[in-house]
């Protein structure tokens, strides 16, 4: 006999220990450094790369301004820092955060990138004028969100960006969350990252859900993918 599980509901009302502000300085920058190696390791990266080079397209000489919302430490920033150098390619990258002593970390960490500017900013809603950057790119944040404020965030992320935008976030399964669980177990002690690795795909979101998001938010033509270790990406290309 086959046994069919029922869906995976999304776990709400949830929060991380990395949100919390009573965490130290040391525990926070452990945890950062870990979700920087999981980042590298589990396709974090890689989607955010992938899906940038597809939308961007040839080089050009043109320089390219982009927005990271959520950037934590800003190893995506300088990920994609380091690809854009080796294609000889000039990034402006506005990387924001709410969590002042995660902003402390990013900025020392990204030292030797001048590329990037740190920023405090709690989105949504965005401070941005129309259209005023390239590309907005929010990962590993949207399942921290309510449906409602992602659907806002969509609307702030169009309403910004000139040519694009890319959503990439942990697909929720139970194999997500037991594979995860079992990897935050052995690659960190840090109890940060053991607790809200699980729960972070407990609180993401599936295909169906985002496109439906996608459409309240009033963006057609969106593009949802999957991508190795349960990513999932979210990406529109405007016209310019």
């Amino acid at each position: 006999m086959v046994t069919t599980w029922p869906p995976l509901p999304r776990l709400e009302g949830a929060a991380e220990l990395l949100d919390r502000p009573d965490n130290s300085d040391e525990e926070i920058r452990e945890s950062l450094r870990d979700l920087e190696r999981l980042n590298r390791y589990f396709g974090g990266v890689r989607t955010v790369l992938v899906h940038l080079g597809r939308m961007v397209g040839e080089p050009s000489q043109r320089s390219l301004t982009i927005l990271d919302i959520a950037t934590g430490g800003a190893d995506i920033p300088r990920a994609i820092c380091r690809w854009a150098r080796n294609r000889k390619l000039t990034v402006a990258i506005e990387a924001v955060d709410r969590g002042d002593k995660v902003l402390a970390a990013a900025t020392e960490w990204s030292i030797d990138f001048p590329e990037i500017r740190l920023r405090r900013v709690e989105a949504p809603p965005l401070p941005y004028q129309d259209r005023s950057v390239d590309y907005v790119i929010a990962s590993l944040f949207f399942h921290h969100l309510t449906e409602m404020e992602g659907i806002l965030l969509l609307r702030e992320m169009a309403r910004v960006a000139r040519r694009g935008l890319l959503v990439n976030d942990l697909l929720r399964s139970r194999l997500a969350c037991l594979l995860t669980a079992l990897a935050t177990r052995l690659l960190s002690g840090n109890r940060l990252t053991r607790h809200d690795g699980p729960m972070s795909v407990l609180r993401g979101f599936r295909p169906q859900e985002l496109r439906r998001m996608a459409t309240t938010a009033g963006l057609a033509d969106v593009q949802l993918s999957h991508h190795p270790w349960f990513r999932i990406a979210l990406t529109k290309e405007i016209a310019r």
